[in-house]
């Protein structure tokens, strides 16, 4: 008994003198407190940054309504169908409208466009992609617009309005083609108009080039750079309304061009 008491005494003895963590070997205090926590998603924000939410489209395409076209609508009165084209298939269908022009339905080999897609478009600035938007009156179907965004900015590239008449306008006819002359003097101030209160570029910048004018009950005015290597603009007028009913400009301005060869 007496050795045992005295093991006691010794035990306790060491622990008051050298503290309990050399005898229990324990993890030194706040080892795990400072130990740095990787976060797997951290980064997940900064992926998605830029990319428009659907309300963000809807809002914007609406403010591109009634700023081009001096309208003053609400979404209420406006029905909204989006649809959203990743960069891949942008650039599918940008090829597909070139080559499109290089060979006809028959096999025959057309003229080459002059304007090549690589040459004139940077897919970066379009990395996320497009955003169409059709808009529409539910109490008048006949009239309605259609918004076409950057995906990563909202910037607008395309406003059309359209009408149900502007489907006999699809062909053009001779009788056109001499009203377009006739109108020339009064369909160039308008668009330059348009352009200087609500272009994306200063008109000084731009150079009309007559020869890329289309006709068939509406007047398309194409626009390149300053130096005469990049179209940047487009502005659609009505000839029978004498107003302007629609723009595109860089990668849209394009695909018009595209369409109307």
């Amino acid at each position: 008994m007496n050795k045992l008491i005295l093991v006691i005494i010794c035990v306790s003895f060491i622990i008051l003198t050298t503290g309990c963590q050399s005898v229990f070997n324990t993890i030194p205090k706040d080892t795990v407190m400072v130990k740095k926590i990787i976060r797997e998603n951290e980064n997940m924000e900064e992926e998605y940054e830029g990319v428009l939410s659907q309300d963000a489209v809807k809002t914007l395409s609406l403010n591109a309504v009634n700023k081009y076209f001096d309208e003053d609508l609400t979404k209420d009165e406006l029905q909204f169908e989006l649809a959203v084209i990743d960069q891949n298939k942008f650039k599918v269908m940008l090829n597909e409208a070139e080559k499109g022009l290089v060979v006809t339905p028959t096999g025959v080999s057309a003229a080459v466009p002059e304007l090549k897609v690589n040459d004139q478009i940077d897919f970066a600035t379009y990395s996320s992609g497009v955003y169409y938007t059709t808009l529409t009156k539910p109490t008048d179907p006949d009239q309605g617009y259609q918004i076409v965004l950057n995906a990563r900015d909202g910037d607008v590239i395309r406003a059309v309005r359209r009408r149900e008449t502007m489907q006999d306008h699809a062909k053009s006819t001779v009788e056109d083609d001499r009203m377009v002359k006739y109108h020339m003097n009064e369909v160039e101030p308008l668009a330059t108009e348009f352009i200087q209160d609500k272009g994306s570029y200063p008109l000084s910048d731009l150079t009309l080039n007559e020869d890329m004018t289309r006709s068939g009950g509406v007047v398309e005015l194409y626009y390149m750079s300053k130096d005469g290597e990049k179209l940047k603009y487009n502005v659609t007028v009505d000839l029978k309304r004498n107003e302007i009913i629609g723009f595109s400009k860089d990668v849209m301005a394009l695909l018009s061009y595209y369409s109307r060869l």
